[in-house]
């Protein structure tokens, strides 16, 4: 399976690394904003398979395409004329880029898309509980420091440094959440795609004494209550939890087991 990665952070290379491993995979296309990240990462893996590509030409190349850039690349990906064609698989790590470009994505037919539970858990049920759903709530807590640069943090011009005790910071819907922290709230976009609930309340704290992202969701319905914690630890990016990579690297090795748990 030849594989292309847009996004070459942490995340990117990763799963190159990953990739590097197993020869089941071949890693022919990296593409990054930034050219030199793409360069170095190509690099540092011991195949040297992996070439330098402008977007367009690396979706054409590659069975399977990985973006684990930023959420504006989505749009970019999804309006791409070869993306969808039989075979393809399309893994979105920027979820939040779904958000506004749902139009695009319905379009897609052909290309299986793939959009990972990340730095969550419970999305199993969640997803199975779709359309039977009363109320769904998700209070994301972080590091101050994860929160910097932040849309929303600027915007209002939040002082992050002298947030000395556990605060809530923002309170509000899904599309308010993904526009004032595109790189934070992937998990709340992931949810509603799961979910197809329009009206998740989203809550994010910030504390300056936590090592840990922190995911909690509450949803009620005619099945039950769903409630599920995660505390995830953040990985060298701190805006990003180390399960999310864990998801995505699940994700290639599930396509050569035979075994499939869950939904």
């Amino acid at each position: 399976m030849k594989i292309g990665i847009i996004g070459c952070g942490f995340i990117g290379g990763e799963i190159a690394s990953f990739i590097d491993e197993n020869k089941e995979f071949k890693l022919i296309g990296l593409n990054d904003i930034d050219r030199n990240k793409a360069e170095l990462l190509a690099k540092n893996l011991k195949s040297n398979n992996a070439v330098i590509m402008e977007i367009g030409e690396l979706i054409e190349k590659s069975d399977f395409i990985v973006e684990s850039a930023k959420k504006d690349i989505v749009k970019v990906i999804l309006s791409n004329k070869n993306i969808d064609n039989h075979g393809k698989k399309l893994l979105i790590m920027s979820t939040g880029g779904l958000i506004g470009n749902m139009a695009l994505l319905e379009k897609i037919k052909n290309c299986q898309v793939i959009l990972p539970s990340g730095a969550i858990s419970g999305l199993d049920a969640i997803k199975s509980a779709a359309g039977k759903i009363i109320s769904l709530s998700l209070t994301t807590t972080k590091s101050a420091k994860s929160l910097e640069g932040a849309p929303y943090i600027s915007k209002n011009n939040i002082d992050l440094k002298n947030i000395n005790e556990k605060k809530i910071i923002f309170e509000g819907k899904l599309k308010e959440a993904v526009e004032g922290f595109p790189q934070n709230i992937n998990v709340a976009a992931t949810l509603y795609l799961a979910s197809k609930f329009k009206n998740i309340k989203v809550k994010i704290v910030a504390d300056p004494n936590t090592k840990f992202n922190t995911h909690e969701i509450e949803c009620t319905g005619e099945f039950g209550i769903i409630k599920t914690t995660t505390q995830n630890l953040p990985s060298r990016n701190p805006r990003t939890s180390y399960l999310a990579v864990l998801s995505a690297v699940n994700v290639l090795k599930e396509i050569k087991n035979n075994i499939k748990i869950g939904n």
